[in-house]
């Protein structure tokens, strides 16, 4: 193994440590996690109400927000409102299927529907007697292809298989949408002065 001779080694063992100093400076101010800090430190999420037509929405949504705020974990979900400092009301105000597709069969029949769910959300803080926020409005969409093919056979009616469709892109919507409610409590926004 040959050796650099001291004229190249210098100059390059320079350049290296200019190098590497400008590389760890760059990354002096990261940090891990969400520098924002939240005005509450423990939540109540209530269960979801549900004024829209949506089926059995409130159910997996208020699980599934419960589950987001537990992955997040900076803040604290307590079991009853009394020892929260904040409380979070979820209430689904509408439901909208579209057709997104149209069969090639027959073009009055769709094939494929955009379902679309709206929650208008509230964030109660309990030290002070106001809302942190009111009446914030979130929605989602998700997809539904009647015409699966992978369900079990032809002899399964539309109705049928709209029913399965929706029902299986239901969960996924409300998914979303409890991530996207997760996201909105617990990022960065202006408390009320």
């Amino acid at each position: 193994m040959k050796m650099l001779p001291n004229a190249l080694r210098t100059p390059l063992l320079a350049m290296l440590t200019v190098l590497a100093a400008i590389l760890i400076s760059g990354c002096q101010s990261y940090q891990w996690g969400n520098p924002a800090e939240l005005p509450f430190k423990s939540i109540y999420i209530k269960p979801v109400s549900n004024d829209s037509f949506a089926p059995q929405a409130q159910a997996l949504l208020s699980g599934q927000i419960r589950d987001a705020f537990i992955r997040d974990g900076r803040t604290l979900l307590v079991t009853s409102e009394e020892d929260a400092d904040a409380v979070l009301l979820v209430n689904l105000t509408n439901y909208k299927r579209r057709a997104a597709a149209l069969s090639s069969q027959d073009t009055a029949t769709a094939a494929d529907f955009d379902l679309t769910l709206v929650a208008e959300l509230s964030l109660y803080n309990q030290n002070q007697g106001d809302y942190f926020f009111e009446g914030r409005v979130i929605e989602e969409t998700s997809n539904a292809y009647v015409n699966n093919p992978y369900l079990a056979s032809t002899a399964t009616s539309n109705t049928q298989s709209f029913l399965q469709s929706e029902d299986q892109a239901m969960s996924l919507l409300t998914r979303d949408l409890a991530r996207r409610i997760s996201n909105e409590v617990l990022s960065p926004w202006e408390p009320k002065q």
